[in-house]
Parts: C-alpha cells; sequence; structure tokens
C-alpha cells in the first residue's frame, strides 16, 4: 500500500511530467474511483487548464490546477503512469489525462481503493478531515510530536498509524519505526516514555527520508530493515530474536519478539 515515501515519489514524478502541461482532455475510464465529484464536473474543472504546482500531505496528493485543486489518494493499488504512445495505457487506468504536448498521465488502480476528486485548497481539506502534521514536516518535532502519542489510551502501533496522530505513516513504516525503536507494537501507548517518543519519532523520521531516498535510485530495502523479513519464525537481522506475528488495529503486524519491549 502506497505510504509516505511512495506519495512522495509520485509526487515528484506528477511534478517532472505533468506541471506546466495544458490539459487537453480528461477522460474517466471507471467513474467508481471519483469521489463528490462526477466525470462531467472533472472534465469542465481541468481542461483547459495547466497544473501550476503540486503539494503532498501525508498520504495524499494535491495538484493545483490554476486555482482549482485535483486530490489523489493512492489507496492498496493506485499509482501513476506517463506515456506517449497510446499503447501503453495500463490495464487498470481509472483516469486518463491527455496534454496538448501529446503526453497522457494515467491513474492507475486495480483494487479501486483509491479517490480521485477535486478539493478546496489542501489546508482546508487537511482541517476538515482531521489529519495531523506531516511526519516529514520540519515544523513538525518530537516536541510536538510527543504530547498526541504520550498517555493516549490503546495499543502503540495503532495510534502510530492514526493519520489524526501523525500523517504518513501506514502498516509498513509503522512496524520498521517501532522495530528500529525496540518497541512492541502491542504496547499500551500509556505505558510510553517521553524518551521513547521521542526515539520513535526520529527513528520514523529516519526510516522515511531513507526510504525515499534509495526508492528514488532504485535500491530495495536495507538488509537490517525489518521489511524484508517479515515473515512468523524468521530471524530479526539486529539481535537474532524470532519474528512474531499478531494482529494490532485490525493490521497484521511483524516484530521481534526479543529486543522489542
Amino acid at each position: 500500500m502506497p505510504e509516505l515515501p511512495e506519495v512522495e515519489l509520485y509526487t515528484r514524478y506528477f511534478a517532472e511530467h505533468a506541471l506546466g502541461q495544458k490539459i487537453s482532455r480528461v477522460v474517466v475510464r471507471d467513474a467508481r474511483i471519483l469521489g463528490a465529484t462526477t466525470p462531467a464536473r472533472l472534465r469542465a474543472a481541468l481542461t483547459g487548464r495547466r497544473f501550476t504546482r503540486v503539494r503532498r500531505h501525508g498520504k495524499h496528493l494535491f495538484a493545483e490546477a490554476e486555482s482549482l485543486w485535483l486530490h489523489l489518494h493512492f489507496g492498496m493499488t493506485g499509482e501513476l503512469a506517463y506515456y506517449r504512445d497510446t499503447r501503453d495505457e495500463p490495464r487498470f487506468a481509472r483516469l486518463v489525462i491527455d496534454f496538448a504536448g501529446g503526453g497522457h498521465l494515467a491513474y492507475d488502480d486495480m483494487r479501486l481503493f483509491g479517490v480521485i476528486d477535486l478539493s478546496p485548497a489542501p489546508d482546508e481539506f487537511i482541517y476538515a478531515h482531521g489529519l495531523g502534521p506531516d511526519a516529514l514536516d520540519p515544523r513538525f518535532t518530537p516536541g510536538a510530536f510527543t504530547p498526541r502519542l504520550v498517555g493516549r489510551r490503546g495499543a502503540i502501533k495503532a495510534l502510530l498509524m492514526s493519520q489524526e496522530i501523525i500523517a504518513g505513516l501506514g502498516n509498513l513504516y509503522a512496524d520498521e519505526a517501532l522495530f528500529a525503536s525496540g518497541i512492541d507494537p502491542r504496547r499500551p501507548a500509556e505505558r510510553l516514555s517521553t524518551a521513547e517518543a521521542g526515539l520513535l519519532f526520529r527513528a520514523a523520521r529516519q526510516i522515511l527520508r531513507q526510504v525515499i531516498k534509495r526508492k528514488a535510485m532504485g535500491q530495495t530495502y536495507p538488509p537490517r530493515y525489518l521489511i524484508p523479513h517479515r515473515e512468523e519464525g524468521e530471524r530479526c537481522p539486529r539481535c537474532g530474536g524470532e519474528i512474531g506475528r499478531a494482529v494490532v488495529g485490525g493490521r497484521t503486524t511483524f516484530y521481534c519478539g526479543r529486543h522489542q519491549k
């Protein structure tokens, strides 16, 4: 599922291929991907305009088209594809934006869990949906993160995935941050110390930045990450302990039974 690093790369991809190009046509291949808008409204809003800037907040991508905003959420299988030959259109293209210069940008989503919509200004969307600070926002500090988490009821993993607390973390990177911090994902958040919260915050931010950098270069995850070892009974690449499996907050969770306390 696309989380913050993947959506950050989609944002850069959108900026590289779509900014400044005049939109000549908008084709909705499957209206089920749309949120509150309709195919007709989307076409009328975008046709003839140019995308002028793009912004990401958590797992959400916003692209401005001369004061209007296109909102993309990628769900579990959403992704972007730019191409010039129409024969290269992705199999599960749900939306295709044609540009006057001859290029095409498709939103591809096999399972239709994503959403495409028109949106008010991003800050209005963030406020209306109660989203927390973006995990990589430089204004978001450990001092701001800690009170959002420490003392709260519920398993630390479930709270860490809450987009109201911190926007951008999902199942995969929440597990990775807890693994790096030595914190059991099932531990009640009310038992988390201020020092541990700071450690968790720094680990999450470092992991997100490193994953973005490596994926941008076409590299895989570091071997000492939990991700390559997400299988029950595997050995922990840090301490040799056994990798366990649990369900936390309704999500399959992997952790080291030895060093995560």
